[in-house]
């Protein structure tokens, strides 16, 4: 039996305690039913499209959301027991239900009002109100910092005239801004909830499902099949699993929590340090978000912003993903060699072909999204409802894996309190983008941004990937990835990169900024899960991706990264892109073939940077590729040196041994 399954029974996809108000009895099983109705109308109107029209099927989404938070998590979570906090967020409940349903309902008659150029009742008015005012309560309780930044946007768009300088603008009426927020698509009912109704729902759905199959303990026989007996296999093996689990997740702080409760620990017992065992696995994790088919909650936000297919943003994804994990490969690598950590016991792992045969199967909806969605040319919506029927047909495969009614509407039911945080975080969104396009902010923004970076790209780069890794600090993705993406990247394209290159580089490092100190709620995760300090684990972690953070300069002047191009000039691309990343690792960590001396390290580093700057000429490319072969040389030649010194101080012993014995 494997020594691993017992530790490996209590892994689950969700990664947090969602429901944060005690629920029992009738309140409970009204939550239990809401939640799966829910996830029912979702799964229905991803197999025969949206509910009547867009803003119609947002609102209705929004309702269920709204009725869901304001139950699950209290006014405060001081009073989550107290009458008065429980009545009031009763109160929003049936708030919720009136002005969102006035919308479901009445919508149309409201859109012919604007049409025919008529001025919005006093009721459309004071429903429109109360929606705001909602979205901002329920973003208040999830995310501080967020709710304060919509605080601003409002107060900017209603005050514009009073703002200093470029700030300035005419302002916005109440009504107008009314309609467009609570009415409009250009509000709350925009980008965000367009998202989060459809294929963003939908895919944690599925990643919920397959959960449920059991193919996360698949993911870890897996890795630990294939590299546990190499040295450092634990951790290389972290980085599979991890890996494979932001296929499904596209969540960083899921993969950390799911995956690190089990990897963590053998870790330190495999010779790891605590900090650095947190900090592979925070790394690891992190790049949960960049891997396809499911990435993060942004790249569905990326997709609607820059208007292309999300199937050809996971297609670009693709080798971001791969470069990311085979940087944190190469550092695991170079790190266990040099802290000589040998690998697992091999008769105590999981054979890999008893792995792929005994579950191998699960792999199947997987497999099946990713040609719906990239081969196929689906919807996302449609391919991610696909492969969640696809999830209850392999259960089928063994007679113990049945899924059944039961684990059917337990799925609905997770699925829906998983999507609660980031929906409300979405529909928060649309207001932000308001404030920004209506005001004109965002040009004035750029043009400040471009005369700041002296009209330099690489400097502007500089101040975009610093601007990220600030917003970071306390804000999720998804939010970092909207300022970014509002307020720098239409300066970039000014400069001349095009939209998908300066959105995917705003993305990724609004995903790398869960790592970097003060505030890394990635490495904090998982330091606490290895009971180490969390600022020393954020500093290992961002030290491990020093490589990774020089690549999205790479795709800015090389777009082949981002499949652009021919395969051939994809391919050559990525092959430089790999060997300057390891270059790098083994740079940083001061071991490539042997131990490296300082001098080593430093040429490395530099080789690396050589190798991958295409843009600068076939001389810096091959200048870069003589030097690392100059070190490989030189560590040859040392091994053999010392290796000789061995053999002739033996043969200096056995020489004495023998003058000895005559």
């Amino acid at each position: 039996m494997n020594i691993f399954k017992k530790k490996k029974k209590n892994i689950d996809l969700q990664s947090e305690e969602v429901i944060k108000r005690p629920l029992a009895g009738n309140l409970k099983k009204l939550v239990t039913v809401l939640a799966i109705s829910l996830s029912l109308f979702q799964l229905y109107t991803a197999a025969f499209g949206i509910y009547k029209t867009a803003i119609i099927h947002r609102a209705a989404h929004l309702i269920f959301i709204l009725v869901l938070f304001f139950i699950i998590y209290p006014i405060s979570k001081k009073n989550h027991q107290n009458k008065i906090g429980d009545i009031i967020d009763y109160l929003l409940v049936f708030i919720s239900l009136f002005s969102v349903g006035y919308i479901v309902f009445f919508y149309e008659a409201v859109a012919n009002r604007v049409m025919n150029l008529e001025n919005l009742t006093k009721l459309d008015n004071f429903v429109g109100i109360i929606v705001i005012l909602l979205v901002l309560e329920a973003n208040r309780r999830s995310n501080r910092t967020f709710f304060f930044l919509m605080l601003l946007g409002l107060a900017y768009m209603l005050f514009g005239p009073y703002f200093p300088g470029l700030f300035a603008h005419p302002g916005i009426s109440w009504e107008r801004l009314i309609y467009l927020i609570s009415y409009s698509s250009e509000g709350i009912f925009g980008i965000g909830l367009a998202v989060s109704s459809t294929y963003l729902y939908i895919f944690i759905l599925f990643g919920v499902f397959l959960g449920k199959t059991g193919v996360i303990d698949f993911f870890i026989d897996l890795a630990l099949s294939l590299v546990g007996k190499y040295s450092g296999g634990m951790a290389k093996s972290c980085v599979i699993s991890s890996s494979l689990m932001g296929t499904i997740t596209g969540s960083s702080l899921g993969s950390a929590a799911a995956v690190g409760s089990f990897t963590i620990p053998m870790m330190k017992k495999e010779g790891f340090k605590s900090h650095v065992a947190a900090a592979i696995e925070a790394i690891s994790a992190c790049g949960g978000q960049l891997m396809p088919p499911v990435m993060g909650a942004a790249a569905f936000i990326m997709a609607e912003i820059i208007g292309v297919p999300y199937g050809k943003i996971a297609l670009a994804g693709l080798i971001p993903a791969v470069i990311y994990y085979i940087n944190v490969f190469s550092i695991i690598h170079f790190e266990s060699l040099s802290s000589g950590i040998k690998g697992l016991n091999k008769n105590k792992l999981p054979k890999f072909k008893d792995v792929v045969l005994s579950s191998g199967y699960l792999l199947l909806p997987l497999l099946v999204l990713i040609y719906t969605l990239m081969i196929a040319g689906y919807s996302a919506t449609k391919s991610g409802f696909i492969a969640i029927i696809c999830c209850i047909i392999v259960t089928y495969f063994r007679k113990e894996n049945h899924f059944g009614w039961k684990n059917f509407l337990q799925s609905c039911e997770e699925g829906a309190y998983s999507v609660l945080k980031i929906a409300i975080l979405c529909a928060g969104i649309g207001l932000i983008i308001s404030s920004v396009t209506l005001t004109g902010l965002g040009m004035r923004f750029s043009s400040i941004a471009i005369a700041l970076a002296g009209g330099n790209l690489f400097l502007l780069l500089f101040i975009t990937m610093i601007m990220s890794l600030i917003l970071g600090m306390g804000m999720p993705t998804p939010i970092v990835y909207l300022l970014t993406a509002i307020f720098i990247a239409p300066s970039m394209m000014q400069l001349g990169v095009s939209a998908f290159a300066a959105h995917f580089f705003v993305f990724y490092y609004a995903i790398l900024s869960g790592l970097t100190p003060p505030v890394c709620l990635v490495a904090i995760t998982t330091a606490a899960i290895a009971k180490a300090d969390w600022f020393k684990t954020g500093l290992t972690a961002t030290r491990f991706a020093l490589a990774v953070f020089i690549a999205p300069y790479i795709w800015i002047f090389n777009p082949q990264l981002l499949m652009v191009g021919s395969w051939y000039e994809i391919l050559l691309v990525f092959m430089l892109a790999t060997m300057g990343v390891i270059a790098i690792a083994s740079s940083l960590q001061g071991w490539f073939i042997n131990k490296t001396s300082w001098i080593e390290r430093i040429i490395l580093f530099i080789a690396g940077l050589l190798v991958m700057n295409l843009k600068g000429g076939w001389l810096m490319v091959i200048s870069g590729l003589l030097l690392v072969f100059i070190v490989v040389i030189y560590q040859l030649k040392n091994i053999k040196f010392k290796m000789n010194v061995r053999g002739d101080k033996n043969r200096e012993y056995s020489t004495q041994n023998i003058e000895d014995c005559n």
